[in-house]
């Protein structure tokens, strides 16, 4: 185990998530687990990581009640978003295990977590390479995103 945190759930309760670095696994995996004050297992969600790269944000939750993982493939590093719903979490969104680079419905890739700032919220900005003419000299934008109840979009 990498590290564990316990959250205030707003339908659950009580919940400890837990970060996890499988052993069962010759390429790196990482493993976001969590388990209600009661013992009921959430569903888990896997990650690639390069090593041990995988942590919570500082603090881990915003007001937004979303708690935040910080995961590193190997390259630049992402932000998981733990969205709680009646039954656990969001789904993250990923289709493949490539998805890790690429970035799910609450999985950034390349990108950082800001704040909390004075609205006790957390917002994230997501680097972007044009990769024109090629990636190695492509123009990197920054887009912050807002939580707007339901997603993290730029803002309006």
């Amino acid at each position: 185990m990498l590290d564990h945190r316990d959250i205030t759930h707003p339908d659950l309760g009580a919940v400890r998530v837990f970060l996890v670095r499988r052993a069962d696994s010759q390429d790196p995996k990482g493993c976001v687990a969590a388990v209600t004050g009661s013992g009921h297992a959430l569903a888990t969600t896997d990650v690639d990581i390069y090593e041990n790269e995988l942590r919570f944000a500082t603090p881990e939750s915003d007001t937004t009640k979303n708690t935040f993982v910080i995961y590193n493939p190997g390259r630049y590093d992402g932000v998981l978003v733990l969205v709680p719903n009646k039954d656990g979490f969001e789904d993250i969104g990923w289709s493949s295990p490539m998805e890790h680079y690429r970035g799910g419905k609450l999985a950034y890739y390349n990108a950082r977590l800001a704040g909390p700032g004075g609205d006790g919220r957390y917002t994230i900005v997501k680097s972007e390479n044009s990769c024109d003419p090629s990636c190695a000299e492509g123009a990197t934008t920054n887009i912050t995103l807002h939580w707007n109840g339901h997603e993290y979009l730029p803002a309006a």
